[in-house]
């Protein structure tokens, strides 16, 4: 997971100020950003939604840095915060290691991708299309980050739900992580999702491989389908067997029910 550096957020193309009604329901919602003072409820959300603490400090920290896309939508009548959004853009040298495996060797480690933190929405709100509203939004300000090639994740192994609302929203499976959560006293794998954006494109899979392979022996250039054999070799099992995965400050378990 990525360390605490991040990349400022334009919010502004954020419409907070108009009520929507939601289809085949008579809930009107507002949608703001997250503000000094909404760290108490947001724990209280983080607790039912999620079996991870986290620090205090961190809830003081999304409600305050600007570095955070922390959407939330609220109940108009009540205005309750129903469900919420975090994320964040941090060049990908600050992701962990094996993070760094979400996109090709061609992008610069200087290359800015977006990491979900937590995408969550109350129970009783659920199966609106709460989710998808609060992940568009932060799709149509990435858009606007030229530079920002990817958007990803980290989700329960045992997530079935969430795994298959990712995947709709166009993710595709990029990591399988073992032993990455320690939830009640049990070490539990963890996938990575990705979405690519911006013109980002992930690694060469064996696939990829093969076909270039051919694509080679057709032009019968022997150099060329050498240097491939060799990338793939040292990309697919050199690398991911060597690395030593970094700390990382907090973990999230993405939960759409």
């Amino acid at each position: 997971m990525q360390t605490s550096f991040s990349l400022p957020i334009n919010t502004d193309v954020i419409n907070t100020e108009s009520i929507y009604i939601l289809p085949n329901s008579n809930l009107s919602i507002t949608f703001r950003f997250l503000r000094p003072g909404d760290q108490f409820e947001v724990k209280s959300l983080c607790h039912d939604w999620f079996p991870i603490e986290y620090p205090d400090k961190w809830y003081n920290d999304i409600v305050q840095n600007k570095k955070y896309f922390a959407l939330a939508a609220c109940d108009n009548l009540t205005q309750n915060i129903i469900a919420l959004i975090i994320a964040n853009i941090i060049p990908l040298n600050n992701c962990s290691r094996e993070d760094q495996q979400i996109l090709h060797k061609k992008f610069l480690l200087t290359t800015s991708v977006c990491y979900i933190l937590i995408l969550g929405v109350v129970k009783e709100y659920r199966r609106l299309g709460l989710a998808s509203i609060l992940l568009d939004n932060l799709l149509n300000t990435l858009y606007k980050y030229n530079t920002c090639k990817a958007i990803y994740l980290h989700v329960l192994y045992s997530n079935k739900q969430a795994i298959e609302f990712y995947q709709s929203k166009s993710f595709r499976y990029c990591l399988h992580l073992p032993y990455y959560y320690f939830i009640k006293n049990e070490y539990l794998d963890a996938y990575c999702f990705a979405r690519y954006i911006n013109g980002g494109y992930p690694p060469f899979t064996l696939s990829d491989f093969f076909s270039n392979i051919w694509i080679y022996l057709m032009r019968a250039n022997p150099c060329h389908l050498f240097n491939t054999i060799r990338y793939f070799v040292k990309n697919k099992f050199i690398f991911s067997d060597s690395y030593q995965r970094t700390s990382s400050s907090y973990k999230q378990i993405s939960r759409i029910i």
